[in-house]
């Protein structure tokens, strides 16, 4: 199977800079122009199949490369981003204030430890494995796009990898960028990683700020802020 994985565009608390998790916030303006150059941006390339977790940013975004191709969009709840719980809609800041002790243990291991209300990486880990395992038996050998999130899209390729889960924020992945994974059987390759050339265009045509900048419009930004985790 041929997995593209896009990640969401911009949205409101992207630019706010506020954990997001799994709550179903819009695409900022900025956002919805990035999708729009995602889409053209994709317009020529085969594809078979178009899913998207079932979150608003991620339909929202698969939409706009899916009217390019006369394909529906099928969604799939266990392509959500990590849920972070009571942390969502908070900066890191207020969550460091409000919650130092447990911020520390998610530091120490957030494969066992969550979020008050959340789930850990491993749990994430587990139900992308399943998704995974359930698109390639349904769409052997076929062109398949993800419309996702940043943090599961870290996680994935660590578990595709055969990498630890820590290492999952080495791999930088921006609003409304395109990646490319070859999977077949047991063997991953990684085709393209972070492609943004199409919103550079996009920042030149209008004068916008391509990626928000790049520093807010990460989902990985809270373990940014507190370091690895």
């Amino acid at each position: 199977m041929r997995l593209i994985l896009v990640r969401h565009g911009e949205t409101l608390y992207n630019a706010q800079k506020r954990l997001t998790g799994q709550s179903d916030v819009p695409l900022s303006p900025l956002g919805r122009r990035q999708i729009a150059a995602l889409g053209k941006a994709l317009a020529a390339e085969p594809l078979d199949v178009i899913g998207a977790s079932d979150l608003m940013r991620t339909r929202v975004t698969a939409e706009a490369i899916a009217r390019h191709h006369g394909l529906p969009v099928s969604t799939d709840p266990n392509l959500r981003e990590l849920a972070l719980g009571e942390w969502e809609g908070q900066t890191s800041a207020e969550v460091l204030r409000r919650d130092a002790e447990r911020v520390a243990q998610w530091q120490a291991d957030p494969t066992t430890c969550a979020p008050p209300g959340g789930e850990t990486v491993a749990q994430l880990r587990d139900r992308i494995a399943c998704a995974l395992s359930a698109w390639q038996t349904r769409y052997p050998g076929a062109s398949v796009l993800w419309a996702t999130h940043g943090g599961l899209m870290g996680v994935l390729l660590c578990h595709i990898l055969g990498i630890e889960l820590h290492r999952r924020g080495q791999f930088r992945h921006d609003n409304a960028s395109i990646s490319e994974i070859q999977l077949n059987g047991e063997r991953a390759t990684i085709v393209r990683l972070n492609e943004t050339a199409h919103l550079r265009a996009m920042a030149m045509e209008t004068g916008a700020v391509a990626e928000g900048s790049q520093s807010v419009c990460k989902e990985a930004s809270f373990r940014d802020d507190l370091g690895p985790a």
